[in-house]
């Protein structure tokens, strides 16, 4: 692709940026501080206190801790970040996404300060953050909008009326918000009151502003969004499409371009309504704008975010650009190097959304340290994460953990592609949607190209898999190694001689695990140079340990040769095997422990997070059924209900509480 084409008058001052200060964290940071490191350009980090060990923050030339854990405290305190820009002499300031990226009033007060916001203008910014506004807009410039309500009255009742006219179903959206939040579909009168209110009070957490529009719903459409690049001068182009429709819970999952259901004709037509609302609101950096595309092949406007987006890398691996250096550049004043003639998209790329979160357990999200992050050997793949070994996961921010992303010349080889490096992928010691993702990629309608929003849960049902006895049985017996390695490697003394070596063989010495609640015991005898016979559920193995080195063993089981990858805590192995996949196995104590009291009538936190708000008091009676609390963790609220008829005993939190997975909550008694 050349670059061209723009010659524009010298309207604007350029700007030399020399540092850049990301006010923003994780992967969107590291993936920011690349591209600077590519251009010459120094990178300040910001930190909450939660995150002083994190990567991003060991990785840029400078960061500054501006406290708290919380984000109010730390990454969304626009005077502290102004004040971290001032004491670093940084230029410019990035805001990634989330956060402040879409806030006007930080856009601004970054210009007033003399500083460049490396991205779009405060003004588009603010038209863009009301999803009414943005509406109007777009209906003024003839782009095809959703038939709903967008009017000032907020009132409950008001609301109500008019999901009544437009017809069921309708969403219930945040005007100011985004990625989930403040959304409800409804489907009938009866559950209209409470969905009101529930929005409400999540679009008023996520983002101080309460304001819903409604708009009619489809149950069956693709979500489509096109990347769009404005400069200072005018010029706007699309860098084509992305596929964003295999989502859950509003959050996008799985992303890809070209999509499987746009025809060239289709691709165009949605590329120039998306360059016609960039030109609408004067857009001059890195945007999307995104659609929803129905089984006719109509297309209707939905929102622009105007930001950098979670899934830009799946259009810079089609196209071969680096969205963020066009930002920096457009930023600086420059204009857009390139004409829509230019750009073309070549292959197909994949993103996977790796998160933190227990799929098996309707994808509560999940926290603790990560023991062992290793990516596997496929070659071509972009791994953009924030996480290393050791890091830590907790209950602050979103769970996303990393993005992987996957590039091949087609659809088919893309997909079996990033399969084979999901199975490689070993994240050791943290729950994750691993397994949830690779099981997408086996759906044959998955494959084929055929799915909608509602792919997931309509069409796709996770089943969790089943490791065969013979897999289990491998998977023990290199744990069993592991600890002898282990041991004979720690010895003080006698080293030479193997241990548990007898001068007159005895009987087998034991190791035991626990694993999903059964106990499995393994008989062993050492025989020579590494060689053992095992005992294992009336089975006979002849083992050798082939290679051992902290965090990996290599054993032959009955002439199978096969390596496991290992992370090793006083408590649990976990080991990883491509293939068959990651297990935990418990270290069971030769001393017997003490078991722990189950209370009769309890109710336990299902996550580690914070009380939103307590629904009941002592003395309370409740129904099956009733909501007792809500809970929000890493930004999504969860309702604790009553499974039986009872009266509330004891309540052991109140609003604002952090509490740990398990934390005892309340008590009901019948």
């Amino acid at each position: 692709m050349g670059r061209n084409t723009f010659i524009s008058p010298p309207i604007y001052n350029k700007i030399v940026i020399h540092k850049v200060l990301i006010a923003n964290r994780g992967e969107i940071a590291l993936r920011i501080m690349r591209t600077c490191a590519d251009m010459g350009i120094a990178t300040v980090a910001i930190y909450s206190d939660s995150d002083k060990d994190a990567l991003f923050v060991k990785t840029a030339d400078e960061a500054v801790c501006i406290g708290g854990k919380q984000a109010a405290e730390s990454y969304l305190d626009l005077h502290k970040i102004i004040e971290a820009a001032k004491l670093t002499g940084a230029d410019a300031i990035h805001p990634g996404y989330g956060f402040l990226s879409e806030n006007a009033a930080f856009a601004h007060r970054v210009y007033q300060e003399g500083l460049v916001f490396i991205g779009p203008n405060a003004r588009a910014i603010e038209l863009m953050g009301s999803k009414i506004g943005a509406k109007n807009i777009m209906q003024e410039r003839g782009v095809p909008t959703i038939p709903g309500y967008k009017g000032a009255d907020q009132r409950t009742q008001t609301l109500a009326e008019e999901a009544l006219r437009i017809g069921f179903p309708v969403l219930l959206k945040a005007s100011a918000g985004g990625g989930g939040k403040g959304m409800r579909i409804v489907r009938a009168d009866t559950e209209l009151e409470k969905s009101i209110e529930a929005a409400k009070r999540e679009a008023l957490a996520a983002f101080g502003d309460d304001t819903l529009l409604i708009e009619k719903y489809f149950d069956t459409s693709r979500h489509i969004e096109f990347q769009i690049f404005g400069d200072k001068y005018g010029n706007a182009i699309h860098c084509f499409e992305r596929e964003c429709s295999i989502q859950r819970r509003y959050q996008k999952i799985i992303e890809e371009s070209p999509s499987p259901a746009l025809t060239p004709q289709l691709r165009e037509a949605m590329g120039n309504a998306a360059v016609e609302a960039a030109k609408a609101i004067g857009y001059d950096n890195a945007g999307t704008v995104e659609f929803i595309l129905t089984p006719e092949g109509n297309f209707y406007f939905l929102e622009v975010n105007t930001r950098l987006q979670v899934e830009h890398p799946v259009t810079e691996m089609v196209t071969g650009l680096d969205l963020v250096q066009l930002q920096i550049e457009v930023a600086q004043g420059l204009p857009l190097p390139y004409s829509q003639q230019d750009l073309t998209q070549q292959g197909h790329a994949i993103e996977c959304r790796l998160y933190a979160e227990d799929t098996a357990n309707n994808f509560l999200p999940t926290t603790g340290a990560i023991y062992l992050w290793h990516t596997g050997k496929i070659g071509g793949m972009r791994y953009d994460t924030g996480v290393e070994t050791g890091s830590v996961i907790d209950i602050y921010y979103d769970p996303m953990i990393a993005k992987v992303i996957a590039y091949a010349p087609n659809r088919p080889d893309c997909i079996r592609k990033m399969h084979r490096a999901l199975q490689e992928l070993a994240v050791l010691g943290l729950t994750t949607n691993k397994d949830f993702l690779i099981q997408i990629l086996e759906n044959e309608q998955f494959k084929a190209g055929s799915f909608d929003t509602h792919f997931l849960g309509k069409v796709f049902t996770y089943n969790a898999r089943h490791l065969t006895d013979e897999r289990m049985y491998k998977y023990a017996i290199a744990a069993m190694l592991y600890e002898w390695q282990k041991r004979q490697n720690n010895r003080p003394a006698l080293t030479q001689i193997p241990a548990g070596w007898r001068n007159n063989y005895y009987q087998p010495q034991k190791e035991v695990f626990n694993w999903g609640g059964a106990e499995i015991e393994i008989a062993y005898k050492y025989l020579n140079n590494h060689r053992f016979e095992i005992t294992l559920a009336n089975q006979l193995f002849l083992v050798e340990l082939l290679h051992w080195q902290a965090g990996e063993v290599v054993c032959l089981i009955n002439q199978h040769r096969v390596k496991f990858l290992v992370a090793d805590t006083p408590k649990q192995l976990y080991l990883h095997q491509p293939d068959w996949g990651s297990i935990t196995l418990q270290k069971v104590s030769p001393f017997p422990e003490k078991k722990t009291e189950q209370v009769k009538g309890a109710y336990t936190s299902p996550m580690p997070g914070e009380v939103v708000k307590v629904m009941v008091k002592t003395g309370d009676k409740v129904k099956t059924g009733d909501t007792l609390l809500v809970l929000t963790s890493m930004k999504m609220e969860n309702a604790i209900e009553a499974f039986e008829d009872g009266t509330v005993e004891e309540v052991y939190v109140t609003e604002k509480t952090s509490v740990a997975a398990d934390a005892m909550l309340l008590k009901i008694t019948n």
